[in-house]
């Protein structure tokens, strides 16, 4: 297969007033535009709930205008999959996004999102010709800003079977971190169906409640325990930025990356019969699915399945061919991609197909659970 175009995402990230200042965002965002304006590119510019993050993004937005690049501004904080559809259906060349993704509070940062050659995210030796306005500048307010959230809506519903999900009537708790998906559950499921989606962590909280807003690597106990004692069906946790996604059944399990990656994959296999590689992190506990018990699962599923220690490189090269090989990744960062249905990691998609594949098996994640282990055993 030959390789197609992608999208590349290239970061910056740096900890508040150490790194992190007015200045060094701005010498970064005129040395991008110098770039820009060589291609003749426009550029969306997007931010999350961070701290300051709209002022920040709002005073590039206007940096590129003045250098002479077609920006625009998103409306509000807007997940990094809803940024990627937009580029995706042709709204801008590239976007540039102020977030440090899923990284602790005192972070902040840049994500370019280019296609190839990249651009860096370097700052210049010499000062930028163009003289910076001020940071809060009322006469500066974007005109033109693309609603990027509205048109990630319609893709999500076209993509996942929304009403069957509401008929079968079940609760979700999702805990959005105080991050860039909340709202979304609500706003697709709570369409006059019988199904509940209860958001906690859903105010904007530049802080994230000063812990890490990453489900990887936070305890979600507040998550854990209203799962559990609500007797919920499931509890589903996106971080910050939108890519990773942690799920735990009624009991407050929750569930391993690769257990997750094995479920979710072999539902898309059965249910939408797409095919590919399944991709995901090899843990030491988990080194005992390689082998015969492995096997057991590929001949059932009809699905290839690659664990590895690092799996970032395979997954970037499965998406790069023409017709996607990946079925299903997911990175060493918890980042969960299914490459037929998107060529980005988009964890709100993923946490929508584990909704469907529950109601599609009548409302028990755990019999799912319990019949898979058992295949592996």
């Amino acid at each position: 297969m030959s390789p197609r175009s992608r999208l590349i995402a290239h970061t910056w990230e740096a900890v508040y007033t150490a790194e992190f200042t007015l200045d060094q965002v701005r010498q970064r965002g005129t040395m991008i535009a110098t770039t820009l304006v060589e291609r003749g590119w426009g550029c969306l510019v997007a931010y999350d709930t961070r701290f300051m993050g709209n002022l920040f993004a709002r005073a590039i937005n206007a940096d590129l205008n003045t250098c002479g690049v077609r920006s625009r501004l998103a409306t509000s904080p807007t997940p990094l999959p809803a940024v990627y559809h937009a580029l995706d259906r042709k709204l801008s060349d590239c976007a540039l996004v102020v977030t440090a993704r899923k990284r602790p509070y005192y972070y902040n940062g840049l994500v370019l999102i280019a296609p190839a050659p990249g651009i860096a995210l370097i700052t210049g030796t010499s000062e930028s010709q163009f003289p910076f306005a001020p940071l809060i500048d009322s006469s500066l307010a974007p005109v033109d800003q693309p609603d990027l959230r509205a048109d990630y809506l319609e893709l999500l519903r076209s993509a996942v079977d929304l009403d069957l999900i509401r008929r079968v009537s079940l609760t979700i708790f999702v805990d959005a971190m105080n991050g860039t998906a909340a709202g979304i559950f609500p706003a697709l499921l709570g369409e006059g169906g019988q199904t509940r989606a209860i958001e906690i962590n859903r105010e904007p909280d530049p802080l994230f409640g000063k812990v890490t807003p990453h489900p990887g690597e936070t305890g979600l106990n507040r998550l854990k325990k209203l799962v559990r004692e609500s007797d919920s069906h499931v509890g589903l946790a996106i971080s910050a930025d939108g890519t990773a996604l942690a799920v735990v059944d009624k009991s407050g399990e929750q569930l391993e990356p690769t257990e997750l990656a094995l479920l979710l994959g072999g539902y898309l296999a059965r249910q939408y019969r797409h095919r590919g590689s399944l991709v995901a992190p090899l843990s030491a506990a988990e080194s005992a699915l390689c082998g015969a018990k492995m096997t057991a699962w590929e001949e059932t599923s009809g699905v290839k399945a690659e664990l590895m220690i690092n799996p970032n490189a395979r997954i970037a090269e499965l998406l790069g061919q023409e017709r996607p090989g990946l079925l299903l990744g997911v990175s060493t960062d918890g980042e969960i991609s299914i490459g037929r249905m998107a060529t980005y990691p988009d964890a709100i998609l993923a946490g929508l197909l584990v909704a469907e594949m529950i109601a599609r098996s009548g409302g028990s994640l755990r019999a799912l659970i319990e019949s898979q282990r058992e295949l592996l055993k």
